[in-house]
């Protein structure tokens, strides 16, 4: 097991990278200004770049351990297919691997 430091807090992650937080992480890392979601908005399309939705998934994340929320425990997501359900997934994503 590595340990890894991330915002002041530390997680222990195997060695292997193909955690699905290690894998949104490294994408965001190779390419933080290319756009990684288009949703439906008021008058046409909106973009969100890697970094932005790391920004949000982050702060979802947080809150997400603020309330209670360990280490693999169950999270419900109850949302229609939208882009919040992306983000709060990978929150959820996030939350689980400490990588918040």
């Amino acid at each position: 097991m590595k340990s890894v430091a991330d915002s002041g807090q530390l997680a222990l992650l195997s060695n292997r990278k193909d955690t699905m937080a290690q894998m949104f992480l490294d994408r965001v890392a190779a390419t933080p200004d290319r756009e990684a979601f288009r949703y439906p908005a008021d008058d046409g399309w909106k973009s969100v770049s890697w970094r932005s939705a790391e920004d949000l998934a982050r702060r979802r994340a947080a809150g997400l351990i603020a309330l209670g929320v360990e280490p693999e425990q169950r999270v419900a997501i109850a949302s229609n297919t939208r882009f919040d359900w992306i983000e709060c997934y990978l929150a959820v994503v996030l939350a689980a691997a400490r990588q918040f």
